[in-house]
């Protein structure tokens, strides 16, 4: 999804700021798309320009005026053609499954730590998750109760195979520092 259609997107859960647009999607979207904030300013200005949304400036007590953007019928076409011609693919962008793809290169402590991280991650997800209660639209509570089960599930592979994850890779690593010494002393033999 573009950054367009992302405000769109945003938009068609009501009016907004740029800053309050760049928040919710630093905040939500940026979760599970590679999303760029800088370009979401830039992508207002277009959708205004082509009359996709709406920009009004708003007077604030004390702090510079700020422009609220409201999605317009043509923007809201725009927006479900977008998402309708959307394939839907699901793609997993993550430095974790590297880490994990190439876990015996690595120390186990080093891996330890990585997975105690996204344990942690996973809590902090699920915590947030369980404090979304209003959810207005249907998809979005689908997803709330999706994302809670896919972190539950995540939480548990991980609790119940990580000690023995991190027990191969410290017998490979100690295969590896004997095959080390072998090699070194055949060496000095010769």
């Amino acid at each position: 999804m573009d950054t367009k259609t992302l405000c769109l997107a945003v938009l068609s859960m009501g009016d907004a700021s740029g800053y309050e647009i760049k928040k919710r999607v630093e905040e939500v979207f940026s979760r599970f798309m590679d999303v760029a904030p800088s370009g979401i300013y830039a992508a207002l200005k277009l959708l205004d320009q082509e009359g996709l949304v709406s920009a009004k400036v708003v007077a604030q007590e004390g702090r510079p005026n700020k422009t609220v953007y409201t999605l317009l019928g043509r923007g809201r076409e725009a927006l479900a053609a977008s998402l309708q011609a959307s394939e839907g693919r699901h793609k997993i962008r993550s430095e974790l499954v590297t880490l994990l793809m190439f876990a015996d290169l690595l120390p186990p402590a080093k891996l330890r730590d990585v997975l105690a991280h996204r344990i942690a991650e996973l809590e902090q997800i699920k915590a947030e998750m369980e404090t979304t209660t209003q959810a207005s639209r249907p998809g979005h509570r689908f997803l709330v109760r999706m994302g809670m089960e896919l972190a539950c599930a995540e939480l548990s592979f991980l609790r119940s195979h990580i000690p023995a994850f991190l027990e191969e890779l410290s017998r490979n690593e100690a295969n590896r520092h004997e095959q080390a010494s072998d090699n070194l002393v055949r060496s000095d033999l010769h």
